[in-house]
């Protein structure tokens, strides 16, 4: 069992294992982080776009309530309900999306990429918020091009201020 379960780690890029020498928790590279952010904004955008095309009026309204607490918790600088409802908001659209591959896609990259978003959250938290909000009316209003559109911006923004934050770790390291 334990074998297995760190084979499976390492299939979903949480260890590595070496040969003759055992597993060690992996540590992600820049480019390998900048890769998972751009997949994430490739599959995060087309569903946005199927989301607009093929959402329930029960979904648009789970949207609104995902995005009620977010704000509520950017209110209180909740950063682990923040964290939660940011996930759960981009969960909940790929859903609305009715493509069952996409998602399976998604989530894959996903797991990964919170890695990345936890140490932004906080500098992200309030502009992803008013994007998210935008989201939701292209979404509601069934603009699908819109959607797709307002989704690829804030999965980039969120790209590049991971990109600015490394750097200026860098720089004060």
């Amino acid at each position: 069992p334990v074998r297995e379960a760190l084979q499976r780690m390492h299939a979903e890029g949480w260890v590595d294992l070496r040969p003759a020498l055992g597993a060690f928790v992996h540590i992600p590279t820049e480019s390998e982080a900048d890769q998972l952010l751009a997949a994430r904004s490739l599959l995060e955008a087309e569903s946005a776009r199927l989301a607009a095309e093929h959402a329930t009026p029960e979904q648009i309204e789970h949207l609104y309530e995902l995005q009620r607490i977010g704000e509520e918790a950017l209110a209180v600088d909740d950063q682990e309900v923040l964290v939660s409802a940011n996930a759960a908001l981009h969960t909940h659209i790929v859903t609305m999306s009715g493509n069952k591959v996409l998602a399976d896609l998604r989530a894959s990259v996903e797991h990964r990429v919170r890695w990345y978003y936890l140490p932004i959250a906080q500098v992200r938290s309030k502009a992803a918020w008013v994007e998210h909000a935008e989201l939701i009316e292209a979404i509601a209003s069934r603009d699908a091009d819109q959607a797709c559109a307002l989704m690829r911006f804030h999965t980039e923004r969120t790209r590049e201020i991971y990109q600015e934050q490394r750097k200026a770790a860098k720089g004060n390291g």
